[in-house]
Order: structure tokens, then sequence, then C-alpha cells
């Protein structure tokens, strides 16, 4: 019997079909040695997470009528995976597995299953008292956790096409401002608290290093970063003051501030835009939905129209990675 040669390293011979079937029917097949089949679950084992509906290949080309089948390992999930192996002798085995089984099957293979002694339920303290430890996360269905990703991944992506058509001229003119302020010889200083700060810290990166661009650097200073002057100003001044004490000392008329809050009232953040105008730099606010206090007071509001803090924060990244492509287009070609 002549075998194919696995498709990922064409070196070994293909003993392992593995087809994912969709929930129209059709099927993928990848032919792959037993290495490569195991190692390519980790990383694939998403795809296939619509249910089976057929029971061997020959439906699913096609030939009879359409019905689901359990995982014939556990017996209990909607299996959404055919295997055929090839063993020793040309002998060819079929099994219908669900996610999770096929998952656990590959790492038997590769001698990844690690026995892990059963624990005692955790007891968290809280201020109401004691509550005993969640369901055992071992037992968790993967279909249904897959399910749980793909909700929120496209409930934050409809949310981010909104953001797009509502946002995409405040966006463009960010852009803009902070392109005349650099080519002008200027910098731009960042601030938030918590993700926010680490979005401060990223778009710094950003301007500082490249973005997509080989090009010079452009000067950007996140405010967040240096714990000396942090606990130094929270302590002498009080933590309102950690951003707006290093706007005084670093910023200069022409220079922008980006400044995140998703609430849009987080009082440091406030008092740093007021200590920007003051010396005459210009503000850009990154705000949820509806800019809070800082709607009135920065030069330039641009605001996420949803309260989910995370999915904000995430249109905040989309938002100041397309002002770092449009000032890279603006400035480097002049180089």
């Amino acid at each position: 019997m002549s075998l194919p040669l696995c498709e990922k390293c064409q070196k070994e011979p293909a003993t392992v079909l593995v087809t994912e079937l969709t929930e129209e029917g059709r099927c993928i097949e990848h032919h792959l040695c037993e290495p490569c089949a195991a190692k390519e679950t980790f990383r694939t084992a998403h795809l296939d997470a619509h249910p089976i509906r057929v029971l061997s290949l020959d439906k699913a080309r096609g030939e009879g009528s359409p019905e689901q089948v359990l995982c014939d390992r556990c017996k209990q999930q909607p299996a959404t995976t055919h295997v055929r192996h090839i063993h020793a002798g040309a002998t060819v085995s079929e099994r219908n597995l669900c996610q999770e089984c096929y998952m656990k099957e590959q790492a038997e293979q590769l001698g990844r299953v690690v026995a892990y002694p059963e624990k005692p339920a955790k007891v968290v303290v809280d201020p109401s008292g004691v509550k005993e430890g969640g369901a055992d996360p071992e037992k968790a269905s993967v279909h249904e956790l897959a399910g749980d990703v793909r909700s929120g991944i496209l409930q934050s992506a409809d949310v981010k096409r909104r953001f797009a058509e509502q946002a995409a001229t405040d966006i463009a003119m960010a852009a803009k401002i902070t392109a005349i302020c650099l080519h002008a010889g200027h910098k731009v200083l960042l601030c938030g608290n918590g993700g926010s700060a680490a979005e401060a810290q990223h778009i710094a990166g950003e301007l500082v290093g490249r973005f997509k661009l080989e090009r010079a650097a452009f000067a950007a200073v996140a405010l967040t970063t240096d714990t000396s002057i942090l606990t130094a100003i929270a302590n002498d001044y009080g933590f309102d003051d950690v951003f707006a004490r290093q706007v005084q000392g670093l910023g200069a008329a022409g220079d922008v501030l980006f400044a995140y809050s998703t609430s849009g009232n987080s009082p440091n953040v406030l008092k740093a835009i007021e200590a920007a105008k003051t010396i005459g730099m210009r503000t850009v606010g990154f705000t949820g939905s509806t800019g809070g206090k800082m709607a009135a007071v920065c030069d330039l509001c641009i605001k996420v129209r949803s309260d989910d803090t995370p999915t904000v924060q995430e249109c905040h990244t989309a938002a100041g990675h397309t002002i770092c492509r449009l000032v890279e287009k603006l400035l480097a070609q002049r180089e």
C-alpha cells in the first residue's frame, strides 16, 4: 500500500487522515503523519467546531442522508472530527471524536497527559462570607467554551465596526495633529491608569520604535513607566498629580498629550489635560461611551460607544494602531 507524504512535513508517510466536517456537510481532508497530526491538533482544533452531520466520508461526499453522531470515545458530546488511522499492516480504523476527546487522544500520542491528584474545593473569602469554589474546569466542555469564545469576539467585532464608522473622522484628525506635532520637532506624551496605562506604553513604543515602516524614531514618552517618579509624586503631592506634574516638567507648547480613560473621569488624567492646556499642548482623549468629563476639556475626544471596558480598550488599541499607521504614512515618505 503506497502512502502519500505528510502535507505538513513532506517527509514522513501520511498515516492519519483528519477530516474536518463543516455544518453544511462539506469535508476538508488533511493527510498527516502521526507526529504532525498530534502537533497540528493544538493549533487548529478550534476550526472544526460544528457537530458532525455524517456517518462516514461517503455520506460527507453526498451519498446517504445526514445524521448527527456522538463521539466514539466519551459517548456524550457530538462528534466534530472524523479520524482515520492507517496502522502497521495497512489495517485501517475510523472513529468520530468530539473536540475534547480528539485533543486528548492526540496529547496521549505525544505523551503529554499528566495525571493530577484530586484537589479539594477551593475556598474564597470575601466580605460577605465564605463561598465554595465553582465547577471543576477539567469537566468543562471545549465545544461550549468555543461557542462562548465566538460570541464574545463577534460582539466585540460589532462594536469595532460601529466605532470605525462613528470615530473615523476623529481618528484621522488625531493622526494629523500628531503628524504636525512630530514634524515640527515636538513630542507626544501619553498617560492612563491600569489597562489604559498599558495602552499608553504600547503606543509610545510603536512611535519611538516603529509600527510598519523603517523611519527615524518619533519622540514619545509614556508617563506611566518611571516608578520612582510616580511614587515620589504620589507620596509628596497625591496620586491625582502623578501625570500633571510630569506634563509640567516634560511638556512644552506644541506637544500633544494622549489621555486614556475608559470612563473619561479619571482625576489624574483630567489634571494632566488641564496642565497640558495651560502650557499650550494639544490634547487628544480616548474614552468610552459618553466621554465623561474629558469630552468637554479635550481638544479632540475619541469616544467608543460601549460601556464594556475591555471592548473600549480594544477599540483604543485599534485607534492607536491606525494613528501610528497614518503618521508613518504622512512622515516617513518625507525622509
